[in-house]
């Protein structure tokens, strides 16, 4: 991920100052600024933002307060990782090899009962995607392409796969293994607040959260450091409830956010991140964000088979194709 350049780019602050002068501040820091890459925000603040939500979301039942825990456990073992590997310093302050480590967390305390292997499996993981974050970007480099949540699907896969064979790692909320079926169409439209749950529940999914409350603090979150980003999430979100609502999937899975959390994260990807905002490049982008959740459809049916959940794939999918595309459109200086 990368830093949006836009005009709401923080300058240098006493907080900034602060933390240049004092290694465990440095690091905690750092470690916000991973929480604010999630959805590609190099903001303490957003960061810090983005946590608040991820307990808020435990505290009114959107999720597990294990996720939220796990979630702050993972970005710190993913960023003191990223430190003992001694990788490109200018990365790490900005959060580049924490944010896939915060996911992981929260990724593997939410589909896996807490007990304390579990813990001990969560911050082994979560500091093992750094290790994958550092092999995708090696390999990544020739195409210029990020790495994205590649390491936390790609890690988060693994642990779950690996515990149907371990006992002592029990498994909670996974699909249950088997051939893809035909689904039944769900037919109906939401109303107008059905619709914005929807979108908000989608943006707060990406944290592994169910709640639209928890979802409006991860937008106020990303418009702290850049409008551009925050519009286009909403836009990721409600383009793709808008979709799968077309297509007739299912609603009680709209509702819940699970057909529109990765095109949250496509839609600022390729609309203003790793691509300038031009009138063309949104249009690029509104493409990309559709597409992505035909991929989500056909990465939850693939997933399905093999018992786990597609995670952020489809997201990071879309947008490698659609960056690795791009016909005459200049990629953003930042990315």
């Amino acid at each position: 991920m990368t830093v949006v350049d836009t005009a709401h780019a923080s300058k240098t602050s006493g907080w900034a100052r602060m933390a240049a002068s004092h290694p465990l501040l440095e690091f905690i820091d750092t470690a916000l600024r991973g929480c604010g890459q999630v959805i590609f925000m190099d903001n303490p603040l957003t960061g810090f933002l983005n946590l608040l939500a991820m307990f808020y979301g435990a505290y009114a039942g959107g999720t597990t307060y294990a996720a939220a825990i796990g979630s702050v456990a993972g970005t710190l073992a993913a960023t003191a990782a990223a430190r003992l590997l001694r990788a490109d310093r200018g990365a790490l302050r900005k959060g580049l090899y924490g944010f896939n480590g915060m996911l992981t967390g929260a990724g593997i305390a939410t589909f896996l009962d807490a007990s304390l292997l579990m813990w001990v499996v969560l911050i082994f993981a979560s500091a093992v995607s750094t290790v994958v974050a550092l092999a995708a970007e090696n390999l990544l480099r020739p195409w210029k392409a990020p790495g994205l949540t590649f390491p936390f699907v790609l890690t988060v896969w693994l642990v779950l796969l690996a515990a149907y064979k371990l006992p002592g790692l029990e498994t909670t909320g996974l699909p249950v293994a088997a051939l893809v079926s035909r689904a039944e169409t769900a037919g109906g439209l939401f109303d107008a607040v059905g619709l914005i749950r929807a979108s908000l529940v989608s943006v707060s999914q990406v944290f592994f959260v169910a709640d639209p409350v928890s979802g409006a603090i991860f937008l106020a979150a990303l418009a702290v450091h850049s409008r551009w980003c925050a519009g286009l999430a909403a836009f990721g979100a409600i383009s793709a409830v808008f979709l799968a609502l077309l297509a007739g999937a299912d609603r009680a899975a709209i509702s819940h956010g699970l057909w529109g959390y990765s095109s949250v994260l496509t839609a600022p990807a390729i609309g203003c991140v790793f691509m300038k905002p031009t009138p063309g490049t949104l249009f690029y982008c509104a493409a990309a964000a559709l597409f992505t959740v035909v991929v989500q459809s056909a990465a939850s049916a693939l997933a399905q088979t093999a018992g786990v959940p597609p995670l952020t794939f489809p997201f990071v999918f879309a947008t490698w194709l659609f960056l690795l595309a791009r016909p005459g459109l200049e990629p953003d200086a930042a990315g």
